[in-house]
């Protein structure tokens, strides 16, 4: 009797065991595959043509908007479609767009279908300066 419960409890363990292994690494190739589509060039195009709506001088140096990186501890998928990315603008973890996009089902190509920005980033939008100290 002593030893079936034995044996009854080390392979409850076990499956448990084996159930939180593949539930990590199922996050871990999800994780993976955000990052893969984040990094991929029909995001840096997408993204890039958000950026250039909000500055038209952006990305370059007469621009508002000078660089961007995509928090990759960040990325989600929507619920309802697309990918959830964080954008930190210019190097400054206060200047922050937060952007979903989604892959056009008749052209291939990503496109943002919505975004919200700090207001810092609005701030620096919206003043008549490039964001260089006086």
């Amino acid at each position: 009797m002593k030893k079936r419960c034995s044996v009854a409890v080390i392979i409850i363990l076990s499956g448990l065991l084996l159930g939180g292994c593949s539930l990590i690494t199922g996050r871990s190739t999800k994780k993976r595959e955000m990052i893969q589509i984040a990094e991929s060039k029909k995001m840096k195009l997408a993204i890039e043509n958000m950026l250039t709506k909000l500055d038209s001088k952006a990305l370059t140096p007469e621009g508002k908007i000078k660089s961007y990186k995509i928090s990759k501890d960040d990325l989600d998928y929507n619920p309802m479609g697309g990918l959830l990315v964080k954008i930190v603008i210019n190097n400054d973890e206060k200047l922050v767009l937060s952007t979903t996009i989604q892959e056009d089902a008749t052209t291939g190509k990503y496109e943002e279908t919505y975004f919200g920005k700090t207001e810092e980033l609005s701030d620096l939008l919206t003043s008549n300066h490039s964001g260089k100290c006086p």
